[in-house]
Formats: structure tokens, sequence, C-alpha cells
């Protein structure tokens, strides 16, 4: 079949240290050992994911992403591979790409995912750049074969804000779960803190205000008042950095409290400990939940747009508690620690964000399964 023949291409800027660029990876290995040709069209190669890439993969580096100044770049790429489609994240190389298609005559069909709910976008937007971005999103609309929502939170957002009509949205939920997860989780902790047979509260996030850190620490340290626990933070040290060090400081939490900055096996911190938080004040979905779900960790998140209700099926799963809310953060991670909920329901619960779910998706919206 062509599809089998011309390959599947994905364009992003970087492979960046965080759940997008993960869950990239996740999908790529998929397709190849399907049997796919994938490619990954990028313009930074520093990320330590490309150390999980199949070899297999063709990767062609572009020297920017600029909607105009990409265009050579993309033509010469389009003209020798052919793509069958092309996957972004981002409206500006949506943007590019789709130039690039109408100056070349190559059409490979273009798929746009959201992991955001744009509402949250929208809102810190004045009235004018409102109107231009929401004139984008149209655009984007009329160009590609099909949009992707990565939870069914972000699909309603996009129907409801832009006016996008459901036919042509796909929900395909993140590759999150991978074979080997169960192995890595496995592996052993060298921590002190996983050593002292007290209980470890986890979390694993960039350190940017959209995580809400300083909710998590004064909820831990209320915590902390109550019973003898230790925290552990995972995660690229992003410029909020300073000041939660300030804060850990303040509330007298520096012996209780390990920075442990990015891992590229998080899951055997998450699995090895008693709780794992999410204290995001939003999230397009929350990769990071169904992580600890896989590996049999109870968890307690905010009940933030848009993924974590969903996830966590609307308290079933998790504790859900109100963003920003101290008292009722630190009272659900007690609970959590006290009376977990069975390992087996955790694991059964989150099956349908297994990898070869998530590229039967991909598949079907490029139209090739």
């Amino acid at each position: 079949t062509q599809s089998m023949e011309h390959p599947i291409a994905f364009y992003t800027p970087d492979l960046s240290i965080g759940g997008i660029g993960k869950m990239r990876v996740h999908l790529m290995r998929e397709l190849v050992k399907r049997g796919y040709k994938v490619d990954l069209v990028i313009q930074d190669l520093s990320s330590p994911l490309l150390k999980r890439l199949p070899s297999d993969v063709f990767i062609h580096r572009v020297k920017t992403t600029h909607s105009l100044w990409s265009i050579p770049g993309l033509a010469q790429y389009l003209i020798s591979r052919r793509p069958v489609g092309v996957v972004t994240d981002r409206l500006r190389l949506n943007a590019g790409v789709y130039r690039t298609t109408v100056l070349t005559g190559k059409r490979p069909r273009l798929i746009l995912s959201f992991h955001n709910p744009i509402s949250v976008k929208l809102a810190s937007f004045n009235e004018a750049r409102r109107r231009k971005y929401l004139g984008k999103l149209r655009a984007a609309l009329e160009r590609n074969y099909r949009i992707v929502a990565v939870s069914n939170g972000v699909a309603r957002d996009l129907m409801e804000h832009a006016d996008y009509p459901s036919e042509k949205i796909a929900v395909v939920h993140n590759p999150v779960i991978v074979p080997e997860m169960d192995t890595m989780a496995d592996e052993p902790v060298d921590h002190p803190f996983y050593k002292e047979g007290i209980p470890v509260v986890v979390t694993a996030a960039r350190m940017t205000e959209q995580k809400d850190f300083d909710t998590l620490l004064k909820a831990f340290r209320g915590v902390r008042d109550q019973m003898e626990c230790r925290l552990v933070i995972l995660g690229k040290k992003g410029r909020y950095y300073s000041s939660i060090m300030d804060l850990i400081r303040n509330l007298r939490l520096e012996t209780d409290v390990a920075m442990l900055g990015f891992q590229l096996n998080p899951y055997k911190f998450i699995s090895k400990a008693s709780v794992f938080v999410l204290s995001s004040r939003w999230e397009g979905f929350g990769n990071v939940l169904v992580e600890a779900l896989s590996v049999g960790t109870p968890v307690v998140a905010t009940d933030c747009p848009v993924g974590p209700w969903e996830i966590l099926e609307g308290g079933r799963l998790g504790r859900l508690v109100p963003v920003g809310d101290v008292e009722e953060m630190k009272k659900a991670i007690i609970e959590a620690i006290s009376s977990p909920l069975k390992m087996d329901i955790l694991k059964q619960s989150v099956a349908r964000y297994k990898v070869e779910v998530s590229a039967d998706g991909y598949l079907k919206a490029l139209g090739i399964a």
C-alpha cells in the first residue's frame, strides 16, 4: 500500500523534555514496530529522548521552524521523501507545512494535534489577539485532514471556542503506556527517602506557574505536621526553580523534600511512592496521572481543566481536589496514604492509554488504517 511505502512524518522544533516529546517517541516506536516508515522533521537535536528512537526513524533536520523561513527546508524534505502524512502540534509549524505543500504541489495529509484546552490561551489574550488567534484556528480547520485532540475535554473545548465540527476531530488519547514501563518501574531506587520506611509523596512536573508548586508544598507542610513523610519532586528545573527553593526554606522543609530533576526513568520513583500528586492549574490531559495509575500508585489531583476528571473517572480512581485548595489537598494526601485504592484496580483502569490504541487512532485519523 501507498502508506507502507511512504513515510509518516512528525514535525516539531524539538523533542522537549516533557510529556509531549516522550509521547511522540512512544508513538514513533510503535509505528516502526508495525512496519511503517517514520520520519522526524526537527530543528533542535539536543534532547536526550532522541536516544530512545529506533535507528529506522529517518531524521531530517531543518534550520528553522518559522512559518515562512522554514519553507525551503520543508520543500526539500517533501520532494525527496514524499510523506503520506505530516503530524504537527503547533499552529505555526502547521501553517509552514501547508504553505510548502501549496508551493511544491506535494500534498500529504496534514494532522494538527492539540494537547491543551485553547480556552486557557484565549483567556489570557486581549480582544485583538483573541480574534487573530481564532482566525488562525479557523484557517487551520480548512487545511488539515483531521484535527486530533488528546482528550474529550480538549475536543469539547475546540468545538465550543473555535466552532470546530465534531466530525473533523479525532480524540486520540496519548500513548502513555508502553510495554517496557513495568520493567522500568521495577528498577531499584538508590535514594535515602525510599529506604526509611516512611511514606513518600511524589510529583513529576516542569517547574512552571502552570504546575502550582506553591499549593503542593503548603499542603505537604500540613501533611508533614501530622505524620512523618517525604516529598520527591521530579522534573526539569524551570524558571520557578529558585522561588520553589525559597518556599521550601520558608516552610522549613529542606530535609523533607528532594528535587531530583529530569529523570529518563521516572517510573521507578513513582511506583515505590505511597501517593502521586498532580497540583496543576490546568492540563490538556495529564499523562503523568496515567503513568502513576499504570504502575499502581494511588493519586491525588486538582480537578483542573481539562484532563484529571476524565482520567480519574470523576474521582473513582483517585482523589480530586479544587485547584489551589491547600487544605483539601492536605486531607486528600493523608487519606490516600492511610487508605490507598487497590493496585490492580488502578492498573486495569488505564488500558485505553496503551501505545497500541494510540497508534491505531493516528493511523485512522490519517486515513491509513
